[in-house]
């Protein structure tokens, strides 16, 4: 048996059993996705203020009072006075500006996930922003249209810190995707669409007890920050821009009459085509835009639905209870109250395929296996490899563990898998993404292409966006360089806000 188990069996077997009595004691309170439906907040869409020639946005992280549950306010983090932030409209070719004002107790970090950016505006474990400090990250928007978005990033915290709100999209636009005919009207027709899942005490509170091997994993899942949403078109056809930015869920999106709707982008970007579907699967990170039609006064729920292979996980005594058998109802649709002209047709070509040439690429290989990366544990001053060319790159990465799931991202990075190994579940693959899912004993190959900002004096991440994982070590870092440059981190985590 290797160490990895032992140490899984270690906590299953003694941790849990000494602080049974406590959770028994603080157990979770699963309650508010039940009657009365609420309308489903929309975050306010910012795009930014124009100065000296660059887009310029103000994010102002503090406490916050959230009516997450229906009855009763929520101590909660979130941004600009609200839970959740606002969605950032970043338009291609432009330069743009953050100024990320920390007005928590404790120290946090923004990360721009998805984003191709230098790897010192990244905002990753080595940007830390103190208390009552501001950054400035600052850089030109150059990647197609897509949906990204921004969460913390702090060594060892980032599970808490976005399990308490600290979480927002970012919308990229680019002439190309404004040119399709598809919705675009944010809020009407083009909704976003945030999921998360927490745990509650008695008094309303959020639970953050961590389970020693599944983190903050929550019973109540929550639709742009809150329970039991709804919300009714006026359009007969809404795009929904899925993410889940949950700290260890997995999502099987489907709708309850199980009617098909079109997949048209993944994590970064527009698909080659529309796919139709009648489910997909989401990990924590994870994005899909999707297009759904509605009738004049029809309603139809978007649930989270049990995974009907288990994503392969062992149900056993043994096996760790993922939440994979769970089934949630998560946002009601409306129709329209009155009809209008029928959805133009779809386009046949949303975007020219992408075509990587992976030949002759270097290529690397990434086994995961419980809290490690090929063996190791995320180290702040370790660099554990080193881009020092401008090529896509091919990266085969394993999930070794028989039943535990893992998933894994590349910042700075988007990919695009070219097979799947060891496993049959059918998880989403398709198109440009930056995060991808891997059940027990998976093992994906990527073409991986990175944004060219080489800087030999900061580093970029990749891990398993399971937060829990993240913060328990999962995680390594790789420096880009030009060819004949050295590494020259300095006191990595000397670095503070500016």
């Amino acid at each position: 048996m290797s160490p990895q188990f032992s140490r899984r069996a270690f906590f299953r077997g003694v941790v849990v059993l000494l602080s049974g009595a406590v959770l028994a004691a603080c157990a979770p309170t699963p309650r508010g996705y039940s009657g009365e439906r609420r309308p489903l907040p929309v975050p306010p869409l910012a795009e930014g203020e124009l100065i000296d020639g660059r887009r310029t946005f103000r994010l102002d992280a503090g406490e916050i009072n959230a009516r997450i549950l229906p009855d009763e306010d929520t101590p909660a983090w979130g941004f600009n006075g609200n839970h959740l932030g606002p969605t950032l409209l970043l338009p291609r070719g432009e330069e743009v500006q953050m100024e990320v004002h920390n007005g928590l107790g404790e120290m946090t970090t923004i990360h721009w996930h998805g984003m191709k950016l230098p790897a010192e505006m990244d905002g990753g474990p080595h940007q830390p922003i103190e208390p009552g400090e501001t950054w400035t990250p600052t850089w030109t928007v150059d990647q197609p249209a897509a949906t990204l978005w921004y969460h913390p990033h702090p060594h060892g915290l980032t599970g808490l810190h976005a399990y308490r709100g600290l979480a927002g999209l970012l919308y990229i636009t680019d002439p190309e995707s404004t040119a399709l005919k598809i919705p675009q009207d944010y809020g009407v027709d083009d909704i976003p669409v945030v999921l998360m899942d927490h745990n509650f005490n008695e008094d309303g509170s959020l639970n953050e007890i961590e389970d020693p091997d599944l983190g903050l994993r929550g019973e109540v899942p929550t639709v742009n920050g809150i329970t039991n949403a709804t919300f009714t078109a006026s359009t007969p056809r809404l795009r929904l821009r899925l993410l889940d930015a949950s700290t260890m869920r997995f999502f099987n999106l489907r709708f309850s009459d199980g009617r098909p709707f079109q997949v048209i982008a993944a994590d970064s970007g527009l698909l080659p085509e529309p796919v139709e579907v009648e489910n997909i699967y989401l990990s924590p990170g994870e994005r899909a835009e999707i297009l759904v039609d509605l009738d004049v006064g029809e309603e139809v729920m978007l649930e989270a639905a049990e995974f009907p292979e288990n994503l392969e996980v062992p149900e056993d005594e043994f096996s760790l209870d993922f939440g994979l058998g769970d089934h949630f109802e998560l946002l009601q649709l409306r129709g329209p109250a009155e009809s209008s002209p029928a959805p133009a047709a779809l386009p046949a070509t949303l975007i020219p395929a992408i075509d990587l040439d992976t030949e002759g690429a270097v290529e690397r290989e990434f086994r995961l296996n419980t809290f490690e990366i090929n063996g190791e544990t995320m180290d702040m001053t370790r660099v554990d490899l080193i881009i020092d060319h401008d090529r896509p790159e091919i990266w085969t990465v394993s999930n070794e563990n028989s039943d535990w799931i893992h998933n894994f991202h590349i910042h700075n990075a988007f990919f695009h898998v070219l097979s799947v190994e060891g496993t049959q579940a059918p998880i989403w693959t398709q198109g440009p993404k930056d995060t991808v899912a891997l059940p027990p004993g998976a093992s994906v190959r990527l073409a991986v292409s990175f944004g060219p900002y080489p800087d030999p004096g900061w580093a970029y991440m990749y891990h398993c966006h399971m937060l829990f994982h993240e913060d328990q070590g999962m995680m390594g870092q790789f420096v880009m360089l030009e060819p004949g440059q050295e590494v020259d981190l300095g006191e990595v985590y000397g670095h503070t806000a500016h």
